[in-house]
């Protein structure tokens, strides 16, 4: 009898002594495990943590892309003015698209750019096409290229100009097309070209929505009106031999140009250059001249002083 009692008392002590080991393994066991999952959160909730902080720091540090159109003016049988030399006629169309070329290379030396052309080859564009293009391109400038004839509108026959909307319509947007402007008859005059200034010319048909006057040349007003600061440059006179062989003759004269137009972007939008982080300061209290064809065609001259950056 006594033996099967302490036979009975030790089936009794190994089952409690198992019973708690057990125990202890699944409590061991839960322990490590929700420990597992608070590391497991905690990992989870730093790399979100560190995400949002990420993408806070990309968005503090990260500057806009500027979208700049170039437009070679003219092409395809549209050759604009030329020049006559002993080889034959030096067409403008060719000299605006080298220049455009030029520029383009230019400008892909700074950050924070993007360059579109409107052609890249020899074709012919309407105003209308050129506009529309950089309207679907969302251009926050439009510079269109081009060189002068002695029939010009200003008045003289040598030197650049830069021809800018009246700014009687949407002004900021007039206002910034000529504080670029502005940066561009700066660079020009550097390379030494005559300086005749801005450019503004009234249509003799069209009035914008709010009754005044509108801008004469078809892509500007075009342009204006979509909130797209817009300039032409007119390089030089290409039919004024001065101006031809000491400026627009060669491929290290148009290559001068196209710097300084680059310089005139850059300096305006405030872009630095990859290579050397350099920003160009912005013009203070820039004297420009300007010339304003009003809609009778008498034209009124003065000069204006401008803040020059964006």
């Amino acid at each position: 009898m006594r033996n099967r009692e302490d036979y009975e008392r030790i089936l009794l002590f190994l089952f409690l002594y198992i019973s708690t080991l057990i125990l202890a393994v699944s409590i061991r066991y839960g322990i490590e495990r929700n420990k597992d999952k608070e590391r497991e959160k905690k990992a989870a909730a730093d790399a979100s943590t560190a995400a949002t902080e990420a993408a806070v720091t990309t968005t503090e540090v990260e500057e806009p892309v500027f979208r700049v159109v170039i437009d070679p003016g003219h092409g395809g049988n549209d050759t604009g003015a030329f020049f006559q030399s002993e080889e034959g006629r030096i067409h403008e169309k060719t000299v605006n698209f080298k220049i455009a070329r030029f520029l383009k290379r230019e400008l892909k030396k700074y950050d924070n750019i993007k360059v579109i052309m409107t052609r890249s080859k020899d074709v012919f564009l309407y105003p209308d096409e050129r506009a529309r293009f950089a309207i679907e391109k969302k251009a926050d400038l439009f510079v269109s290229l081009h060189n002068n004839t002695l029939v010009g509108a200003g008045g003289y026959a040598s030197g650049f100009s830069v021809v800018v909307p009246l700014g009687n319509y949407k002004k900021e947007i007039g206002k910034a097309a000529q504080r670029l402007g502005c940066n561009i008859a700066f660079e020009l005059s550097e390379v030494g070209l005559h300086n005749n200034g801005l450019l503004m010319r009234a249509s003799q048909d069209y009035d914008y929505e709010n009754g005044e006057p509108a801008d004469y040349y078809a892509l500007i007003r075009k342009l204006v009106k979509k909130d797209i600061p817009a300039v032409i440059i007119e390089h030089g006179f290409i039919d004024n031999e001065d101006d031809f062989y000491d400026f627009l003759c060669s491929k290290e004269q148009l290559q001068k140009l196209a710097e300084a137009d680059a310089r005139a972007i850059a300096r305006y939008l405030q872009l630095s250059r990859t290579d050397t982080g350099e920003v160009l300061a912005p013009l203070s209290d820039y004297k420009v001249k300007i010339c304003h064809i009003k809609r009778n065609g008498t034209a009124k001259r003065f000069r204006r002083t401008y803040y020059t950056s964006k």
